[in-house]
């Protein structure tokens, strides 16, 4: 007690109550560090050991944190290969046991240069799930095939995707140059997106895991563009200003448009190295027929007719789109369908300012080609995508 009244002496009376009733004890724990525990630090031997078994603490926890980390990577791994065997299973059953087929391909066969030939050939594979969404149909993929070559260099894709967020699972890539040399690279990405595992051939690779993400994100652009999956391109409203010329005129020049491209695309179709876009898909068959689409994109230096086909045991439908051989602008649109017995053909013709000067059908229902105009800009918009390699 002598040594407790030593130390409280110093302080002004009321103090002294509050460190009775309160903080009495808290006073002598600070005065212990004070006069026992700092000295202590002061003794080489035992700041030694204890900094000893501080740095034991902390390999201790460095050595459990990366273990946690790598239990997680080898779980992810893990699930992203049996994700991947299930996706293998599906595509394998795919149109099989009854059911019908839900895929889309997408063709595409381009001649860069005629002097000196660079003539690529790609296909591009996608496999889906459908379901209805706040009402709506809606297709997400869950695996992407790529095949491509060009001047005898081959290269094959696979893309895993989480069919519920879209995320990116996993990106394979194998590519081989007309010498014979081949590459082939391996991501597994995390539910954030990081690549937490990367396996290559050769050091000598031709991808990163980032250039294969955006190439996958290209991909599932183009799918949610062919299949509606939430895009519709900007429809522009009739362009003024332009020189119109007369309504009989116009209709005779765009009849001789229409006969010309006729004409290119039968010697397209013979040709050696033939230019043009496919995209096919087969979707519907759970609580509808099953239906099978098809678009086809006829350009040389710019695309200058497209036709699009949908058919299935009740209904079925043609289209073609005409564009104007030294714009992109559309000139002319027929639909033929076939719904429940009857059918229905529409015929418009378009001036310079993509007004409808002309409309011939056999249904009062026309639109003066407003939806026409609508799907033709969405098929454009494709084929822009699709050759700018993702570019914008």
């Amino acid at each position: 007690m002598a040594a407790l009244h030593y130390r409280v002496r110093p302080f002004e009376k009321g103090k002294k109550q509050l460190q009775k009733q309160a903080g009495l004890q808290l006073f002598f724990c600070f005065h212990l560090a004070e006069w026992r525990i700092f000295p202590i630090f002061a003794h080489p031997t035992i700041t030694t050991l204890i900094m000893n078994k501080l740095i034991a603490l902390l390999t201790f926890l460095l050595v459990v944190t990366t273990a946690a980390a790598q239990n997680g990577k080898d779980a992810r791994i893990k699930e992203i290969r049996a994700a991947y065997s299930q996706a293998k299973k599906k595509i394998d059953q795919n149109g099989k046991g009854g059911k019908s087929p839900k895929d889309m391909h997408i063709i595409l066969n381009n001649l860069e240069d005629e002097d000196v030939p660079l003539y690529t050939e790609m296909t591009l594979d996608y496999y889906f799930d459908e379901s209805y969404v706040d009402g709506v149909m809606t297709k997400r993929p869950y695996f992407i095939v790529e095949n491509w070559t060009c001047h005898s260099h081959l290269r094959y894709r696979e893309i895993l995707v989480n069919p519920k967020d879209q995320q990116i699972m996993f990106c394979y890539m194998r590519g081989e140059t007309d010498a014979g040399f081949v590459v082939e690279t391996r991501y597994y990405y995390d539910t954030d997106g990081k690549c937490i595992e990367a396996k290559h051939s050769t050091d000598n690779n031709w991808t990163s895991n980032g250039s294969e993400v955006e190439n996958a994100v290209y991909y599932l652009k183009l799918f949610n563009m062919a299949t509606y999956n939430g895009y519709f391109s900007p429809l522009d409203t009739d362009t003024k200003g332009k020189a119109t010329t007369p309504k009989a005129q116009r209709m005779q020049q765009i009849r001789s448009i229409y006969a010309q491209a006729k004409d290119k695309i039968a010697k397209n179709d013979k040709a050696e190295m033939p230019n043009g876009m496919q995209v096919i898909i087969h979707d519907l068959g759970d609580d509808q027929p099953p239906r099978t689409t098809e678009i086809k994109m006829f350009f040389d230096k710019a695309c200058y007719f497209i036709s699009h086909q949908a058919s299935s045991m009740s209904f079925d439908s043609y289209s073609e789109y005409l564009f104007d051989p030294q714009g992109e602008d559309l000139i002319f649109s027929y639909t033929r369908s076939r719904e429940e017995g009857n059918e229905y053909e529409f015929r418009y013709y378009y001036d310079e300012n993509g007004k409808c000067i002309e409309t011939k059908s056999n249904s009062e229902d026309t639109d003066d080609g407003f939806y026409d105009k609508r799907a033709a800009k969405d098929f454009q918009a494709i084929f822009k995508t699709m050759l700018s390699d993702g570019e914008d």
